[in-house]
């Protein structure tokens, strides 16, 4: 049923993180405390060295967790 629902619109990794980051920040600025404080960053603006793409959600007490986007088919 979604196999080809996205096929002719690009959508890709980028397109999922973006709208990944857009949902965990409520649309709020990517450096601003969101979601009961919580940093949300994409891997290129924390420097991660990967050519993946994902986000790193950083909590109050310094904690990061990575999202890591793959695409699988």
């Amino acid at each position: 049923m979604y196999e080809n629902d996205y096929e002719n619109e690009g959508f890709d990794e980028g397109t999922l993180q973006d709208g990944l980051m857009e949902l965990i920040t409520e649309g709020s600025n990517s450096l601003e405390i969101c979601w009961e404080n919580l940093r949300v960053r994409t891997f290129e603006q924390t420097g991660v060295m990967t050519y993946n793409k994902g986000l790193v959600i950083g909590l109050p007490d310094g904690t990061e967790y990575q999202l890591t986007i793959v695409q699988s088919r």
